[in-house]
């Protein structure tokens, strides 16, 4: 995958031009691509580099849903989580969560056990897949004792058991967003990061088109298209403000943050209550209380998530305060004080903006929307969609498209429910694994060996292909198992132009917590003899990083600005 302007501009015309490199806009441009359109997905900054990088990492299992009597979208989370499972098996394991219940009441052990045998009734088909490893186990209640072995320092005061049930945790939503982009690209679809559209084309009240600008070039261009999709995510409105012909702000904005903190449980991810930030006005039962996930993962837990209203729509001017993240740590304590959570503990902080109900509202849409704009503003070729949850972009992507085609009068099916993603193509996942385990013991440890594997599935080969021109790219990382060799197939085949698309996007090396600039320095080196930096320029990308952090170990770094 290149980043090729110049093949840009020269095609020129396009069925499809796709505003924004998130999920919905990789999975749009993926989703059109199959269908036999001509794409365009243009990038104002790197792939998923705002919200959709920041995403609390889970494929929902749509459990949550039934407080809501809302089965329609109970069983989309279902499918599509089952749909990652089929089509990147290696980017997705099933993590077990538990939630201890206190009485008999509403609450209590009788209620949630229909509770979960009536999602089990409706998520039948998690266990209709060939391949044994991607099959998910059902839910099941437990005893007070099985919850105090898990979980010993739950609140014990009418305990009465517990439930178990399973999501989908990925390894990677960076990955999983490339692995969208990069099958988009193998299809057909032409790619660009670092490029802005800075003006709508218009014939009439018609979308012709967009004017663009490439950010590394300073050159500007102009593409013409059938239709075009707007999903820039945060910034759909300030996209829409370029046409200035819409009648409403149709998004309004909700920060949602996760942190990552030392680890308070092993196996199973704990579910605890803690007081709600906005009102559910939408569930059956008024609870007075939100479930907050404690999740192990990669030896530390992610806490999330919380949501925020913000005051401010100009995702620019948007930023996590000092205030709000002690906000969260206090939910925390309360809510379950054995964690006993300090400031200190909080190693990084994932947050991002999501659409909200309404304006200066911490409630978080509920549904996805998908805005006609000849419907809605009597401005033709244009939609532009507002996803909601990461589990379920696939749909709403193919949603998206069926009005794309039906606006192009091509009758054109979807398919990315039966096509593999970029690496997921794989039949037998842990025959697999043991393959390549074996193929590569020699050379790597096997922890490196799958790591490679749930970072790029069956196209691990084309990383380790690059130690034929360099033997020492098969070297480490420090403090990490990221390969040199991957940030060199970062440069060359996934358009990573900073530092930071490195590190935060195309490698695992800074997913979790700052990697110390050590790290920095040698994937900054590698960077800068492929793009020819300077000695400022390395020290330029290596602080670009620092800054991304809101939460730094024993140094003094400020807050990450916005997303």
């Amino acid at each position: 995958m290149k980043r090729n302007i110049p093949a840009l501009i020269d095609r020129k015309d396009y069925d499809l031009i796709i505003i924004g490199g998130g999920i919905n806009g990789a999975a749009c441009a993926w989703d059109a691509v199959l269908r036999g359109l001509n794409v365009a997905l243009l990038e104002r900054r790197d792939f998923g580099w705002a919200t959709s990088s920041n995403s609390s990492k889970i494929a929902h299992s749509g459990l949550r849903y039934l407080q809501h009597a809302d089965f329609k979208r109970m069983r989309e989370s279902i499918r599509e989580r089952n749909l990652i499972h089929q089509r990147a098996p290696h980017l997705i394991n099933s993590q077990p969560y538990l939630l201890p219940v206190y009485g008999h009441g509403i609450k209590g052990r009788e209620t949630m056990g229909i509770y979960i045998k009536t999602y089990d009734l409706f998520s039948l088909d998690r266990q209709w897949f060939k391949d044994p490893a991607r099959r998910i186990p059902g839910s099941f209640m437990i005893s007070k004792e099985e919850v105090l072995k898990i979980a010993p320092d739950v609140d014990q005061e009418n305990l009465t058991g517990g439930a178990i049930w399973y999501e989908g945790q990925m390894h990677n939503t960076e990955r999983l967003l490339l692995s969208y982009v990069r099958a988009a690209a193998e299809n057909g679809a032409d790619i660009a990061n670092n490029v802005e559209v800075t003006n709508f084309i218009k014939s009439g009240n018609t979308v012709t088109g967009v004017e663009a600008k490439d950010l590394i070039s300073g050159e500007t261009f102009s593409l013409n298209a059938k239709a075009v999709v707007n999903a820039a995510g945060p910034w759909i409105v300030k996209t829409l403000n370029l046409a200035k012909s819409f009648k409403k702000n149709p998004v309004h904005a909700s920060k949602a943050f996760t942190l990552i903190t030392r680890k308070f449980t092993e196996e199973h991810a704990l579910t605890f209550p803690i007081r709600p930030m906005y009102e559910d006005r939408q569930a059956v039962v008024d609870k007075k209380s939100s479930l907050t996930f404690a999740i192990p993962w990669r030896g530390l837990c992610m806490i999330g998530s919380l949501h925020l209203a913000c005051t401010e729509e100009d995702p620019a001017k948007i930023t996590i305060t000092e205030e709000e993240i002690q906000t969260y740590i206090d939910l925390i304590n309360e809510g379950y004080p054995a964690a006993n959570l300090t400031r200190e503990d909080v190693r990084n902080i994932l947050w991002g903006i999501v659409p909200a109900d309404e304006a200066n509202s911490a409630a978080p849409k509920k549904h996805y929307e998908i805005f006609d704009h000849a419907k809605e503003d009597q401005l033709e070729g244009l939609i532009s969609v507002a996803g909601v949850k990461y589990t379920t972009a696939r749909d709403v992507a193919q949603k998206s498209i069926d009005i794309i085609c039906k606006k192009l009068g091509k009758s054109l099916s979807c398919t990315t429910d039966t096509v593999p993603l970029w690496g997921g193509d794989i039949e037998l996942f842990n025959e697999f694994k043991e393959k390549a385990i074996k193929a590569e013991s020699e050379r790597f440890s096997q922890e490196v060996i799958l790591h490679l594997i749930e970072t790029y599935g069956t196209k691990y080969p084309d990383v380790l292909a690059y130690l034929e021109e360099n033997p020492e790219w098969a070297d480490v990382i420090p403090g990490s198992p990221v390969l040199k060799a991957e940030v060199i197939h970062a440069v060359r085949d996934e358009m990573a132009t900073h530092l930071t698309d490195v590190v935060l996007r195309r490698t695992d090396l800074g997913s979790l917590e700052y990697p110390g600039e050590e790290a920095l320095r040698i994937c900054a080196k590698l960077m800068a003899k492929e793009l020819g930096w300077s000695d400022s320029r390395i020290n330029a990308e290596v602080d670009d990083v620092a800054n991304a952090y809101i939460v730094i170990p024993n140094e003094k770094k400020p807050l990450a600005a916005s997303v």
